[in-house]
């Protein structure tokens, strides 16, 4: 192991070995001093968070071709009820829950109506 920081603008002893790499963390490796391995470790998280894939689903609403609503969920499911609240709430519907009364009353109405229920995948894509 190296006897100082290879953090270029430390000059503190090192005091770990940590893995670095554009892609794979086995591919170089560093040794850095206690305060530089604090920073990268900070770094390694912030980056695997926000290098996660998500992904949500879209719930867009339009009536007579305008946007009535437009959300993100977490679910699928999630989204259908948010359709099914959304009908509730604005258009007096008061068929049943499930989502295949809903999409037919959707159908009986479809003058008026435009519904997609969209997933979105973002972040890191392998």
């Amino acid at each position: 192991m190296e006897q100082y920081c290879q953090n270029p603008y430390c000059e503190n002893p090192s005091v770990k070995e940590v893995p670095v790499s554009v892609r794979r963390a086995s591919d170089q490796t560093r040794v850095l001093c206690a305060i530089c391995e604090e920073a990268y470790s900070w770094g390694v998280q912030h980056g695997t968070m926000n290098a996660r894939k998500e992904t949500i689903w879209v719930l867009i609403v339009a009536d007579r071709g305008l946007i009535a609503q437009a959300r993100a969920y977490g679910s699928k499911a999630v989204a259908e009820k948010g359709l099914l609240e959304y009908l509730q709430k604005h258009h007096d519907y008061t068929g049943q829950d499930d989502m295949d009364t809903v999409w037919k009353w959707l159908h009986d109405h479809d003058e008026r109506f435009s519904v997609e229920i969209v997933r979105q995948r973002f972040g890191k894509m392998d």
